[in-house]
C-alpha cells in the first residue's frame, strides 16, 4: 500500500483570511477552456471542409512532365524556322505548338493548386495542436476541480485528502466491485472515501481523509483476503433449511454475521464467504445440524387427504412437529405419489404416525348386505329417489351424532349406497356401502336396522310354480289389484321358486292379500301331460283347435311347460282329469318323426303324382306325410308304429336296403342335357326298358339318382355311365377383340386341340370347344390360361364324399387355408359339379392338387388312387369308351387328369377302387404295347422336321400306309406311334427306325476345335464354301456351338465329306501342335470359370489358344511358344489340383461327420439298451388278467409297405427315413415344409427334401433298437419317424 498527499497543479493557496472561492474560480476557468476548444474545432472542421473542397477542384495533370513538353515546343520551333514550309504544313505547326503550351500551362494551375492544398493542411495542423494543449489544461482544472469537489464532499480541505493503494489478485476484482459496483459504493457511503479500481494491474485507489482512507483500506482487505468454501449436505437439510417452518438458517446466518451464507438448492451445497476463522465457524455450525427424512406412497384421494383443504392439514402437521413436508406426483404406472417428510427424528416421526392414523381412518372400504328384491325395487323406484332419501338420511344421522371420533375426517365422511350389478342370477340383491373406515360401523348399523325393519312387513306364502300366472293374472291385471289393496302393498310373484311375498307397512293390508292369493291356489290344481315336442305345434295349430275347445268347455286350462315336455293343466281334480283324457288321446294319434333328404332327393318325393312316394306312405300306413322344404325333412304324423313303419320304407326308398338299390353319381354340365333328353324322353326310356326303376336328376345340381331292384339299378347305370362318358358337349368362351387379335395371332388353339382331343373353333367373339366332356373342361382351362393368365384345375368327387368335405370346412377351414398359404392358389368347392376347384398359376394349381388328395386320402382313406400315366399315353389314355368299361365293371368313376399326368379313380367302396386301379394299370399296359415312344436328345431336334416332311407329307405317308397314328411332341423332342394292334406298331416303327437312321447318315455333327475355326472357314467364308462345293454338300456352323459344324446332303456325300473335314482337321493340328492333358467332367466348370472368365484370362495373359473337348474330356493348349505353353498349362493344372483338394477336404468332411452320427447313433442304441436291461422285468407283462396273450409284439413296428431308404447326409442329419405311398409322402412333406413335393418326380424320396425345412428336435431308441426321429415343421406339426 502506497499512499501520497495530493496537490492542486495550477492554483496557488488562498490566503488564511480570504474569501476566495477556489471551486468557483476553477469552474469558470473550465468553462473559458471548454468554450475556446469548441472554437478552435469549428476552425478546423471549417478548413477541413475547405481542404475537401479543394481536393474535389484539383484540376488534371498531363500524361507528360513539363520538361518533356517543353522539349517538343524546341523541337516543333526548330522544324517551322529551319526550312520552308507550305502555309497549311506551318499552320498545323503553329496549332501543335499552341496544344503543347497549353498542357505546359496546365502544369502551371496544378502546381498552385497544391499549394494551397500545402497551405490548408497547414493551417488545420496548427489549429489541432492549439486544441490539445486546450484539452490538457481542461484536464488539469478537471483533475483539481475534482479534488476541490471531493474535499467539500467529504468535509475536509484539499490538503487532508491523502490516496491509498491496495493491491488486489484479479481475479478478486469482480468480488471487490460487486454487481454493478454495489460493493464498492456500499463502502464508498459507510467510510465517506472515493475509490477507484485499475482492473488492469489489479490495483484499487483509496481517496479520502486519512482515518476514513484506512477504515477503507480494512474494508478491501477483508474483501481481498476473504475465502469461498462450499459445504455439500444432503438434499434433507437443504429442504429443512428452505423451508418456512425452520428457523435454524436464520439463527445460524445471525450468528455469523460476517460471513456471506448462500443455499444452493439445485446442487445440494451452501456457499460460504468471508474471513477464513469465520467462514470455518459457520461450516461448524450447519454440520452440526441433524436432519432425517421419511417417505411414503400415496394413492388416490390420499393425496387429497394429506393435502387438506388449500394445504390446510399439512400446514397444520409441520407446524406441529416442525418439519418440511412434501408431496411429489410420481411417474409410475398407477399414478401413485409420495410424501416426504424431512426435519428433527424425533419430529419427523410423529409427523409420518399422524399421517398414517389419518389416511387410516380415512381409507375407502366397502361392506356388502343382502336384501330383499322387493327393497331394492321399493329403493330404485322413480329414478332411485327411495335410495337417495335412504343415503341421505345415512349422512345427516351420521353428522348428528356429533364429532365423537370423526377427528381428522376428510370431507364430512360421506356414505353411498349402491346396488351390486354383478349379482348373480337368482341371488338376493347386494346392497354395497361405501364409506370411509372411520363412519362405516355407524352407517352399517344404521342400514342393518332399516333391513330389519322393511323385512318385518314382509309376508311370504309358498305357491305351486303353476300357479304363479293365475296370481299374476292376464297382463299382471290380478297383481295389480293386489297393490292397490287397503293401505296399498308391493307383491311380487316368482314362478322359479313357487314365492308371493306381500310387503306393506299395514298389518291388516298384508293379511287381506294373502288372503286372496291362498283363494287362487284353492281354485288353481295342477295336473301334467307329458307330450312329444314335434307335437305341440299340431296341439296349439289348426289339427288341435277341437281338442283345446272341449278342453275349454270342461273348464280347464293348459300350457306348455317351460322345457316343452309336458303339459300344465290347471282346475279343479275333476277338470283335470277329463281333460288330461282328451289330451291323452290326441297326443296318440299324432306322434310326429322326422327324416333327412338329400336337396337332390326333393323332386323324386313327388315323382309320379298320385302314385310317389309319400302319397304311397300315406295310403299304406295311415300316416300323412309332409316335406319341410326349409330343412330338407319328411315330417311324419300318425300313431307310433305306424310311423315306424312308414319312416323304414322312405329311408328304404332314398336309401336303398331288402333288394332295393340306390346309386348316385355326377354328370358335366355338357352332358346332362344328354341324359335327360328331350322333354325327359331319355330318363323315361330308361325307366321303361328297365321296368321298376326311378331315375331323377336334381334340380340344382347335376347329380343323377337312380332307384330299384339292385340288378336292373346295376344295367341302367351302365347305360348311364356308356351314354356320359362318350356324350359329346361343347362349351364357349367370349371373346374382346384384343383378346381374339392375341388368339388369332398365336398357335395355342392348334396345340390345344392336340394336346385335349377337341375340336375348336373361333368365332368372331368366342371360341366354341366340342368333345368329350372332360377334355372340353381341360381345354377351356388351357385356353383361359392363355387368354387371362389364371388356370383352373378341378379334383371331382362323389356326392357323398362332397357333402363331408363341405361339412368338415364349415367347422374348421384352416385345412383348405394351410394349403392356399403354403401353395398361393386358391381353393374353392363347386356344388353344382361336385368337385374341389383350384384356381390360379398352373404350378401353383399342381401343388395344390398333391395337397388335396393327400386331405382327401386321409379323410377317405382308398377311396382316391391314381395310376401315373406319361403325357405321351394320354391319347391311349384318356379315351373314354375304356374308362367308362372300367367305371361300369367296378362302380368307380376314372378319369384322366392332364395336370398330374395320372389317372384318377375314385369311389365310396375302396374294394372298387382298388380294383379299378388293377384295371388301370392293364389298360395301361396295353397302351405300352399299341403305343412306341421314340424320345430324342435336345441336339438331334432337327429330326422331327425331317419325320414330319415337308408339309406334313412324310408323317401322313407313314399313317396311311401303316394304318397308325404318330403325333409329335416338340416340347419334349418325342414321337409316340399308336396303333390298334402290336403288329401295325411294330411295322410303322421299324418305318419310322429306318427314316431316322437315313437321316442321321444326311446329317452329321463335326466337333474342332475352337482355334481352328477361323482357319477352316476361312476369310470371308471361303473355305467352308469350297469344302461344301467338292463334297457336294452343306457345311455350316451351329449358332449356339460355334465349334461344331452340321453337315448335310446326300449318304455318299457326306460320309466323303466327313472324311475331308477329318483329312483336314489332322493336317491342321500336325501344324498346330500342343500340350495335351485328360481332365474329369466336373473340374471343366472350373477350368473355364464363370462365363468363361478364367480360360480368356490364361489365353490373354500367354497369348496362346485353349481348346476344351467335352465329348473326350480333355484340355489342350496350341500356338505360342513352348514357353508360353508350358505355363498355361501350370495354370490348368493347378487350378485343377485346387478343385482336387477342394473336393478331398469336403469328403474328408462328409466322412468325419458321417462317423461321428454313426457313433452318436451306437451310443443312443448302446445307451437304450443299458437301460432296458436295468428296468425290472415285472415290467414285461406277456398276458392281461384275462388270461389273453398281449400279441402287440406280433406286428411290424413298420406299417406294411413301408421301406427304408438310406438318404444323403445333408445339414447333419443321417438317419433312415420310412418311405410309404405317394400319397402319405406327399401329406408328410406338406405338415414339416409348408410345400408339396412335385407329383412328376419319381417315387425316390431322400432326406433332403425334409432337412432343408424341417428340424430334428428329438432323438431316441424304439422298442427294437432303432433310433426314433422326432421333426417339427414351420407350420407346428410334429412328425415321429
Amino acid at each position: 500500500m502506497n499512499s501520497s498527499p495530493d496537490l492542486v497543479i495550477g492554483v496557488p493557496p488562498p490566503a488564511p483570511n480570504d474569501t476566495f472561492d477556489l471551486g468557483n474560480k476553477l469552474t469558470q476557468r473550465l468553462r473559458e477552456q471548454t468554450a475556446d476548444r469548441a472554437r478552435t474545432q469549428h476552425r478546423i472542421d471549417q478548413a477541413t471542409a475547405q481542404l475537401q473542397n479543394l481536393f474535389k477542384s484539383a484540376p488534371k495533370r498531363p500524361r507528360d512532365s513539363k520538361i518533356t513538353l517543353r522539349e517538343k515546343v524546341r523541337k516543333l520551333e526548330r522544324d517551322r524556322t529551319s526550312r520552308s514550309l507550305p502555309l497549311s504544313q506551318e499552320k498545323a505547326l503553329i496549332r501543335q505548338i499552341d496544344g503543347v503550351q497549353k498542357q505546359i500551362r496546365m502544369h502551371d494551375d496544378v502546381e498552385r493548386h497544391q499549394e494551397l492544398i500545402r497551405r490548408k493542411k497547414a493551417e488545420i495542423e496548427s489549429a489541432k495542436d492549439a486544441l490539445r494543449t486546450t484539452n490538457a489544461s481542461i484536464s488539469e482544472i478537471e483533475e483539481a476541480l475534482s479534488k476541490v469537489e471531493l474535499a467539500k464532499r467529504l468535509g475536509c480541505s484539499v490538503s487532508d485528502l491523502i490516496n491509498r493503494e491496495v493491491d488486489c489478485p484479479v481475479e478478486k476484482l469482480g468480488r471487490v466491485i460487486g454487481k454493478h459496483g454495489a460493493t464498492i459504493k456500499a463502502i464508498e457511503d459507510k467510510v465517506g472515501v472515493h475509490i477507484d479500481v485499475d482492473k488492469i494491474h489489479g490495483k484499487i485507489h483509496v481517496r479520502g481523509n486519512e482515518s476514513a482512507a484506512e477504515e477503507a483500506v480494512k474494508e478491501l482487505e477483508n474483501l481481498t483476503l476473504a475465502v469461498d468454501e462450499e459445504i455439500e449436505v444432503s438434499a434433507e437439510l437443504i429442504t429443512y433449511l428452505l423451508t418456512q417452518h425452520s428457523d435454524i438458517l436464520t439463527k445460524i446466518k445471525n450468528d455469523n454475521p460476517d460471513v456471506f451464507i448462500n443455499v444452493l438448492a439445485k446442487i445440494t451445497r451452501i456457499h460460504l464467504r468471508g474471513h477464513p476463522a469465520k467462514v470455518s465457524k459457520a461450516k461448524s455450525d450447519f454440520l452440526g445440524v441433524q436432519v432425517v427424512s421419511k417417505t411414503r406412497n400415496l394413492t388416490g384421494r390420499e393425496v387429497a387427504i394429506v393435502v387438506g383443504k388449500t394445504g390446510s392439514t399439512i400446514n397444520s402437521i409441520s407446524d406441529k412437529h416442525s418439519v418440511v413436508m412434501e408431496v411429489s406426483r410420481g411417474h409410475s404406472e398407477d399414478d401413485s405419489s409420495t410424501l416426504r417428510i424431512v426435519g428433527q427424528s424425533e419430529g419427523v416421526d410423529s409427523a409420518m404416525a399422524e399421517v398414517d392414523t389419518l389416511l387410516h381412518i380415512n381409507e375407502d372400504v366397502e361392506e356388502v348386505i343382502l336384501v330383499d328384491p322387493m327393497m331394492k325395487n321399493q329403493l330404485l323406484n322413480n329414478s332411485g329417489a327411495g335410495i337417495k332419501e335412504f343415503q341421505n338420511s345415512l349422512n345427516n344421522a351420521i353428522l348428528d351424532s356429533g364429532s365423537d371420533g370423526l377427528s381428522g375426517v376428510a370431507g364430512g365422511g360421506g356414505v353411498f349406497l349402491v346396488f351390486d350389478r354383478n349379482t348373480a342370477k337368482g341371488a338376493p340383491p347386494a346392497l354395497v356401502i361405501k364409506s370411509i373406515r372411520a363412519t362405516m360401523e355407524r352407517a352399517k348399523n344404521l342400514v342393518s336396522k332399516k333391513i330389519d325393519e322393511f323385512n318385518s312387513n314382509i309376508t311370504t306364502i309358498d305357491v305351486p310354480a303353476e300357479v304363479i300366472p293365475a296370481v299374476i293374472g292376464k297382463g299382471g291385471a290380478k297383481i295389480n289389484s293386489f297393490r292397490s289393496e287397503g293401505a296399498g302393498a308391493e307383491v311380487e310373484a316368482d314362478a322359479a321358486t313357487g314365492k308371493v311375498k306381500i310387503y306393506s307397512h299395514d298389518a291388516a293390508t298384508r293379511e287381506a292379500v294373502k288372503s286372496a292369493v291362498e283363494q287362487i291356489v284353492a281354485e288353481n290344481h295342477i295336473g301334467h301331460v307329458s307330450i312329444e315336442k314335434a307335437t305341440i305345434g299340431l296341439l296349439l295349430g289348426e289339427p288341435g283347435k277341437e281338442v283345446r275347445e272341449k278342453v275349454a268347455e270342461i273348464g280347464c286350462n293348459f300350457n306348455v311347460s317351460n322345457d316343452d315336455s309336458k303339459l300344465v293343466l290347471k282346475g279343479t281334480d275333476e277338470q283335470i282329469a277329463q281333460a288330461s283324457e282328451l289330451l291323452k288321446d290326441f297326443i296318440a294319434l299324432n306322434h310326429i318323426a322326422e327324416v333327412e333328404i338329400d336337396p337332390e332327393d326333393e323332386s323324386i318325393l313327388f315323382s309320379g303324382g298320385s302314385n310317389s312316394i309319400l302319397n304311397k306312405v300315406e295310403s299304406d300306413h295311415g300316416v300323412k306325410a309332409n316335406f319341410r322344404k326349409g330343412k330338407n325333412l319328411v315330417q311324419i304324423r300318425g300313431e307310433h308304429d305306424k310311423i315306424n313303419a312308414a319312416v323304414v320304407e322312405i329311408e328304404r326308398f332314398l336309401k336303398g336296403g331288402d333288394g332295393t338299390e340306390v346309386c348316385k353319381f355326377n354328370v358335366p354340365d355338357g352332358a346332362i342335357g344328354s341324359v335327360i333328353g328331350k322333354g325327359g324322353s331319355n330318363i323315361s326310356k330308361l325307366e321303361e326298358d328297365f321296368e321298376g326303376v326311378r331315375v331323377n336328376v336334381g334340380r340344382d345340381s347335376n347329380v343323377i339318382s337312380i332307384r330299384g331292384p339292385e340288378d336292373l339299378v346295376k344295367q341302367c347305370r351302365i347305360r348311364l355311365v356308356t351314354t356320359i362318358a362318350t356324350a359329346r358337349v361343347s362349351d364357349t368362351i367370349e371373346l374382346t377383340p384384343s383378346q381374339k387379335g392375341d388368339i388369332s395371332s398365336s398357335d395355342i388353339i392348334k396345340r390345344v386341340a392336340g394336346i385335349t382331343s377337341t375340336s375348336i373353333a373361333l368365332n368372331e367373339d368366342s371360341i366354341v370347344i366340342r368333345g368329350i366332356s372332360n377334355d372340353v373342361r381341360d381345354a377351356k382351362a388351357l385356353l383361359n390360361e392363355h387368354i387371362v393368365g389364371v388356370y383352373r384345375g378341378y379334383l371331382d368327387l362323389e356326392a357323398s364324399q362332397y357333402k363331408r368335405v363341405k361339412n368338415t370346412l364349415a367347422k374348421d377351414s384352416s385345412h383348405f387355408e394351410r394349403i392356399k398359404l403354403s401353395t398361393g392358389a386358391d381353393i374353392t368347392l363347386e356344388a353344382s359339379e361336385s368337385c374341389i376347384v383350384v384356381t390360379g398359376k398352373r404350378a401353383n394349381v399342381k401343388k395344390t392338387k398333391v395337397a388335396l388328395m393327400g386331405f382327401l386320402d386321409f379323410m377317405f382313406p382308398q377311396q382316391f388312387q391314381t395310376v401315373k400315366v406319361h403325357k405321351t399315353l394320354f391319347k391311349c389314355m384318356g379315351d373314354p369308351a375304356p374308362l367308362a368299361d372300367i367305371s361300369v365293371k367296378t362302380g368307380a368313376a376314372v378319369t384322366l387328369d392332364r395336370d398330374m399326368t395320372w389317372v384318377l379313380v375314385r369311389s365310396e367302396d375302396s374294394v372298387a377302387t382298388t380294383k379299378a386301379v388293377k384295371l388301370v394299370e392293364e389298360r395301361l399296359a396295353g397302351c405300352e404295347k399299341l403305343n412306341a415312344v421314340f424320345r430324342f436328345e435336345t441336339s438331334e431336334s432337327w429330326i422331327l422336321p425331317v419325320i414330319i416332311g415337308k408339309g406334313g407329307a412324310q408323317i401322313q405317308h407313314l399313317q396311311s400306309e401303316n394304318d397308325c397314328s404318330i403325333d409329335v411332341y416338340k416340347d419334349e423332342v418325342t414321337v409316340v406311334v399308336s396303333a390298334d394292334s402290336e403288329e401295325k406298331v411294330e411295322a410303322a416303327k421299324a418305318a419310322l427306325e429306318a427314316i431316322v437312321d437315313q437321316a442321321r447318315k444326311e446329317c452329321i455333327f463335326i466337333e474342332i476345335p475352337d482355334s481352328a475355326i477361323p482357319a477352316f472357314v476361312g476369310k470371308g467364308g471361303s473355305h467352308i464354301k469350297q469344302m461344301s462345293e467338292e463334297n457336294d454338300v452343306e457345311i455350316e456352323r451351329v449358332k449356339k456351338h460355334s465349334n461344331l459344324l452340321k453337315v448335310t446332303g446326300k449318304e455318299d456325300a457326306v460320309a466323303e465329306a466327313k472324311t475331308a473335314i477329318l483329312s483336314w482337321l489332322k493336317t491342321w493340328e500336325a501344324n498346330h501342335t500342343g500340350l495335351t492333358i485328360d481332365v474329369e467332367e466336373r473340374f471343366i466348370p472350373s477350368v473355364l470359370g464363370k462365363g468363361g472368365e478364367t480360360i480368356r484370362s490364361i489365353q490373354k495373359e500367354s497369348g496362346c489358344k485353349i481348346d476344351i473337348d467335352r465329348n473326350h474330356f480333355t484340355v489342350t493348349v496350341r500356338e505360342g511358344d513352348d514357353a508360353n505353353r508350358e505355363a498355361a498349362m501350370e495354370k490348368i493344372k493347378s487350378i485343377i489340383n485346387d478343385e482336387k483338394a477342394k473336393a478331398a477336404e469336403r469328403a474328408a468332411a462328409k466322412a468325419k461327420l458321417r462317423e461321428q452320427e454313426q457313433a452318436e447313433l451306437a451310443a443312443a442304441k448302446a445307451q437304450k439298451a443299458a437301460e432296458a436291461a436295468a428296468e425290472p422285468k415285472a415290467k414285461e407283462v406277456p398276458a392281461s388278467d384275462s388270461g389273453v396273450k398281449d400279441r402287440s409284439k406280433e406286428f411290424t413296428s413298420r406299417p406294411v409297405g413301408l421301406t427304408v431308404n438310406k438318404p444323403k447326409a445333408k445339414g447333419g442329419l443321417n438317419a433312415a427315413l420310412e418311405v410309404g405311398t405317394k400319397e402319405g409322402r406327399e401329406l408328410y412333406l406338406m405338415l414339416i415344409t409348408g410345400n408339396e413335393s412335385n407329383s412328376e418326380q419319381d417315387d425316390r424320396w431322400e432326406s433332403s427334401t425334409v432337412s432343408s425345412s424341417a428340424a430334428m428336435i428329438s432323438a431316441c431308441g424304439s422298442n427294437d433298437g432303432d433310433t426314433v426321429l422326432h421333426y417339427r415343421s414351420i407350420s407346428g406339426f410334429s412328425v415321429r419317424i
